[in-house]
């Protein structure tokens, strides 16, 4: 009987042992996966009151990635939405830096991986693992920036999923052409295309004399050449790709673009050009065609000026201005027509109807008010003294330097004055209350002579002007020169 028990006992222990060592053989060797699909299920936990949800295993291999500077991006895609857990990247072969990788979602979201995020180098045989990503919907993609930083790198993807086996496909964004690399002091838009290709629109040069060529790539060989044909000639030429600048849409570094309106210069003897640009390409060549003879000329983005609605100092296209001094200490009246990027404005003077460029400090805003005199365009004035003479106007231009333009009645013409010279017109004079159009009597002058009169004039100087009964004209007084008429 005891020996019936023992034997018992020793069968069921042998039977579980061979049910453990099945258990243990189905479980996949990470480093036997290569490209294949795999189930993985959880080890079961050491209790029996603990339930593991199973998971499971797809991985992609991805071979000869680039030594690129900034890395090159590889795509794979899932053939079918699923919901993954974490990724698992291990280098197969040679070195690798991992700049980003982002998920896709099903709903269009892109999520970054945080562990995936400029990496150190890491060697053959090296795992990055990242964190459970915790995503509430189902991925449709992976993206990865990554460089090699010895041969090219060669690397496997593993995605984990607890809803299915990941079925992953590699895609890797791989150039069209040639990728000719743009010298450091030609700078362009980030995320234009300067690759050459067939079919590009491209100038070359510079060449003979050093002249430019327009023209169409036709064929890009694998020596670093290209064929291209010539726009003037129609002719075909065999040229290195290091002299060929493709079409693109705008120049960065001072924000030239295609149908922009330029000033180009200075050139011989200190001369402009306002023009439109007609094309940029990205060896820093722009082609610009002038508006005062109508032909293309090509430039660099140092002779190329982009027109702007206004500069630094609130100075806009369209601004009424002042400019001076000058010449014996002349101000013109004029408006803004340009605002360039080197600083200089195109103002139309009214004198002579004639466009000049002027730095920006010589060139002083309208402005709709004087703050500290008070004074406002269509104010009324009274200038001055200048040698014991007053003039009396309306002010037609208050400017940014603190000059006014005042248009004296007496004569019709404008005087640039500044705002200390000139007092606006008020109703009353505040100390003896004397007002326009009140009778009064001004004196006493010479011999202590009277004369009576009206007041057609206050000014806040405390100037009174005063048309006298006697021979008709206007006189310029103080206040305390002349006394009210009582009623």
């Amino acid at each position: 009987m005891k020996r019936s028990i023992i034997t018992t006992f020793m069968a069921a222990l042998t039977l579980m042992q061979t049910a453990h060592a099945q258990l243990i053989s189905d479980l996949p060797d990470f480093g036997d996966i290569d490209g294949a699909t795999q189930q993985v299920p959880a080890v079961p936990p050491q209790t029996t009151t603990t339930t593991v949800q199973a998971q499971y295993a797809g991985s992609v291999s991805i071979s000869g990635m680039s030594r690129k500077s900034g890395g090159t991006l590889y795509k794979v895609d899932l053939q079918q939405p699923l919901s993954l857990l974490r990724l698992d990247l291990r280098v197969t072969y040679s070195q690798l830096r991992i700049h980003q990788a982002t998920i896709v979602t099903e709903g269009g979201q892109r999520i970054d991986v945080r562990e995936y995020r400029n990496t150190a180098v890491l060697a053959t045989g090296s795992v990055n693992s990242s964190e459970n990503l915790n995503l509430s919907e189902r991925v449709i993609s992976i993206e990865i920036l990554a460089e090699s930083y010895s041969a090219e790198a060669d690397v496997m993807l593993t995605a984990i999923s607890d809803r299915g086996v990941p079925k992953l496909v590699l895609r890797v964004e791989r150039p069209q052409g040639p990728v000719v690399p743009n010298r450091p002091d030609v700078p362009v838009r980030p995320g234009q295309d300067v690759r050459i290709s067939a079919g590009d629109v491209v100038l070359s040069g510079p060449l003979n004399q050093d002249k430019y060529y327009s023209g169409r790539v036709l064929e890009v060989y694998g020596n670093g050449k290209a064929l291209v044909r010539d726009d003037d000639d129609g002719k075909t030429y065999v040229r290195d790709l290091s002299l060929i600048g493709k079409r693109i849409s705008c120049e960065s570094s001072k924000g030239i673009c295609e149908r922009a309106n330029v000033l180009s210069g200075p050139f011989t003897d200190n001369k402009y050009y306002y023009g439109t640009v007609t094309e940029v390409f990205s060896n820093g060549k722009i082609r610009v065609r002038d508006h005062d003879d109508g032909r293309i000329y090509v430039r660099g983005p140092k002779e190329v000026h982009v027109s702007l609605r206004c500069d630094s100092a609130g100075n806009c296209a369209g601004d009424r201005v002042l400019s001076g001094p000058f010449t014996n200490n002349k101000y013109y009246v004029g408006k803004i027509e340009g605002v360039y990027s080197n600083g200089l404005l195109s103002v139309r003077d009214d004198d002579d109807g004639k466009s000049y460029l002027r730095q920006a400090n010589v060139v002083m805003k309208s402005v709709r008010c004087d703050e500290r005199s008070r004074l406002c365009v269509k104010d009324e004035v009274l200038s001055g003294p200048y040698q014991d003479k007053y003039y009396s106007g309306v002010v037609e231009g208050i400017y940014s330097n603190g000059l006014i333009y005042v248009r004296d009645s007496d004569d019709g013409k404008l005087y640039t004055r500044k705002a200390g010279e000139v007092a606006k017109s008020v109703r009353c004079e505040g100390t003896k209350g004397i007002c326009v159009n009140d009778r009064v009597v001004s004196g006493p002058f010479t011999n202590g002579a009277y004369y009576a009169g009206r007041v057609v004039g206050v000014y806040s100087s405390g100037i009174i002007r005063v048309q006298d009964d006697d021979d008709g004209k206007v006189y310029a007084r103080k206040a305390q020169q002349i006394t009210k008429t009582r009623n």
